[in-house]
């Protein structure tokens, strides 16, 4: 079965597993809730499949994925039978807002089905223009979690890179990742350019949910989700006025049009293609708003105040652990969700805004409680606020959001000297325009926060030291500008009696300046693919590389006793074993055997757990005592440390043989190697050191 069928399926499942409920709860959104249901159902049953496999301490099966989808599935339509039967959904049956206009539910649904079949479809195929893992990017450490997470005991979840300790990174979006492969039956190695396809259709359809609430229009709709997902910067402006107009672009400086930082609009991020937690996070966000958008929308007609708290109470709730659901997956989100959440209620329809707000403020306090299993191993890192010394030149900020900017400025000309002919009228429009303008200035505070203060990490002494708060912020200023502009997109396009003209053309201009990344910036993308193919020595690294390849063909082609290797530990060891390993720098091939046999090793990419653990103490002494170990002569030296760390394992290639010399491994020369190919040998510690001690507990 196609990879991208099973994709569909299973996210269709998990969707409709949540929407006999969300159509109620979210009945005043045009589309009933349609378009984050599959993010809002992968998160539900994500969570209940992990917490069932940690119960019951087993990994996670397909079995414990679909029965959780069921379960929910079962009690969502359970829930909304019961609210039906006590005349709940009236409020979904009579909330039509007013606005004659606007689409009716099935038609929005349509229109959502429609785009995320397309888009699955195109995100899929660009995205298996780069199907290999390899550890120029940080593929190589999201495909080591998501092979961990598939093969390990439950929870809480352990850590591939730091073998006996829990997972000290933000993983709960590989843990929905993991699901989502266990759900659809599918391999990680050929379900993984699926998997990260998946995340950009359902921001996409999240996205077009959004604006359709917003603007009320399907126009509305489409134009948040193109502004989010498919328009780029304007970093070409630059590069066109440097080289020439019309020259092919450079599509990876678009993500560098700061000076010393990253700033990544969503296109981008497809194009690079890492399955991390800043790409799994902002479906989750788009979700997320969703429920205070529905809180603050006006309805028609009135329910008895028991039933309308009911409602109410039920959109906090699922808020509330959508929240928790972004600190266990990405934190850096959850203040500004929070943030925006009781100032939607704030300028938004109803009585009693000000208490509702209230709780909608405090309620996020307890979203870490059913998350507490994914925020285990976690360390809290002592950061500190800096004062930026030197902000982005006026040029470059521009730039980084220049689509946003030109319709700021379209907006301004035509809705303040002509605001009698906007054509916003009604308490509706008003209502609308105030939720979208907070939305707006969620963006603009994420964009300019940078600008003024930075968070304190490993780069701190360097020119570099804002670069993640920029990269974190800029992503998420995106996405909220991108979803308020629905409303402008909408505005700029109604008809009036004597602007018509000059809004469409200043909203073609502007859109039309916001698809030269997506297009020029995918072409160049495309032309760099095929020329890194055409680099590659030898057929099988070519044909690991081209379109539709899996994920560990490229590791298999070019190291094929390592991969070999990789794949008897992984069919062998036993949950709760370690292997000993190579280990080096980071965005090298170091740590590729428990990167891709998901088998936990002693340490992988040093630097990546120094920053998770905020502690490079205890990864320089695994360093050291990795040294040691393949040093060592004889048992006497090795065993001590190989059962401190409870190794199964002992691999000796072509890596530990050019780190720690020809003799490495001299220790096992008495035994007999487990499995032998192409140079790789691997060694079980049993046979060099007999039995291993009940619980291999690592060294603090």
């Amino acid at each position: 079965m196609s990879e991208l069928l099973r994709a569909y399926l299973v996210t269709t499942l998990c969707g409709w597993s949540v929407f006999p409920l969300l159509r109620l709860i979210l009945a005043r959104l045009p589309d009933r809730g349609y378009a984050v249901s599959r993010s809002f159902g992968i998160v539900v049953s994500a969570w209940l499949a992990w917490m069932a496999a940690g119960a019951m301490g087993r990994p996670l099966t397909r079995t414990l994925a679909l029965g959780a989808v069921l379960a929910v599935g079962g009690a969502s339509a359970a829930i909304a039978a019961w609210w039906r039967s006590s005349g709940e959904a009236s409020e979904g049956e009579t909330a039509q807002g007013g606005a004659g206009s606007r689409p009716a539910p099935w038609r929005s649904m349509l229109w959502v089905e429609v785009l995320f079949v397309s888009g699955l479809v195109l995100f899929t195929w660009i995205e298996g223009h780069n199907p290999a893992v390899d550890p120029d990017s940080e593929r190589f450490m999201d495909f080591a979690i998501l092979r961990a997470d598939l093969r390990g005991p439950g929870l809480p979840l352990t850590d591939p890179w730091f073998a006996g300790a829990d997972l000290s990174y933000y993983h709960f979006g590989y843990a929905m990742t993991a699901f989502l492969v266990r759900c659809a039956g599918a391999d990680a190695s050929r379900f993984f350019t699926a998997a990260v396809a998946l995340q950009h259709a359902l921001l996409w359809i999240a996205a077009f949910g959004i604006g359709l609430a917003l603007s009320g229009r399907l126009r509305g709709g489409i134009g948040a989700a193109f502004l989010v997902l498919g328009a780029g910067n304007l970093e070409w402006v630059r590069q066109w006025a440097h080289h020439g107009f019309g020259a092919r672009l450079d599509w990876f400086a678009s993500s560098r049009v700061v000076a010393e930082a990253i700033s990544e609009c969503p296109w981008f991020s497809l194009l690079w293609g890492d399955l991390h937690p800043y790409v799994i996070a902002l479906p989750m966000v788009a979700g997320a708003l969703a429920f205070p958008l529905a809180e603050s929308l006006p309805a028609s007609g009135a329910l008895e105040q028991a039933r309308e708290a009911r409602l109410r109470l039920a959109r906090a709730v699922c808020f509330a652990f959508l929240c928790g659901a972004l600190l266990a997956t990405h934190p850096w989100d959850l203040p500004i969700v929070t943030l925006v959440a009781p100032v939607l209620l704030l300028v938004g329809e109803g009585t009693h805004r000000l208490s509702r707000a209230a709780l909608w403020a405090v309620v996020p306090v307890i979203s870490c409680l059913p998350f507490l299993p994914f925020l285990r191993g976690l360390g809290a890192p002592h950061r500190t606020i800096g004062r930026v010394p030197r902000g982005s030149d006026p040029g470059e900020w521009l730039m980084a959001f220049g689509p946003f900017v030109l319709l700021a400025a379209l907006g301004a000309i035509r809705v303040v000297p002509f605001r009698g002919r906007t054509g916003l009228h009604g308490r509706e429009d008003g209502i609308r325009t105030r939720l979208a303008l907070t939305l707006a200035g969620a963006g603009v505070l994420c964009a300019l926060v940078p600008e003024m203060v930075y968070l304190r990490d490993l780069f701190d002494a360097t020119p570099l030291r804002r670069m993640n708060t920029v990269f974190k912020l800029h992503r998420l200023a995106w996405l909220l500008m991108g979803l308020a502009a629905a409303w402008l997109v909408d505005l700029l396009s109604r008809e009036t009696s004597r602007r018509r003209w000059a809004g469409w053309t200043g909203l073609g201009l502007t859109l039309a300046a916001a698809l030269v990344y997506p297009l020029e910036g995918t072409a160049a993308w495309l032309r760099g693919r095929s020329s890194e193919i055409r680099s590659v020595d030898g057929p099988e690294a070519r044909e690991a590389l081209s379109p539709g390849a899996e994920a560990d063909a490229l590791f298999r082609a070019l190291h094929p006793g390592d991969a070999s290797a990789a794949a008897f530990i992984a069919r062998t060891a036993a949950p709760g074993e370690a292997i000993l390993e190579e280990t080096g720098e980071p965005y090298t091939w170091s740590s590729r055997i428990g990167t891709f046999s998901g088998v936990p090793t002693v340490l992988g990419w040093g630097n990546h757990e120094a920053v998770w653990r905020q502690d490079w103490a205890s990864v320089l002494r695994r360093r050291e005592d990795i040294a040691s170990i393949y040093a060592a002569q004889g048992p006497d030296e090795a065993c001590p440390l190989l059962g401190s760390y409870g190794a199964r394992f002992v691999v000796l290639g072509e890596r530990e043989r050019q780190r720690y010399g020809p003799r490495a491994g001299r220790f096992a020369a008495a035994a007999r190697p487990e499995f032998a190919g192409a140079g790789t040998e691997v060694y079980d510690v049993r046979a060099i050191c007999g039995p291993l001690p009940p619980d291999g507990a690592a060294p603090p």
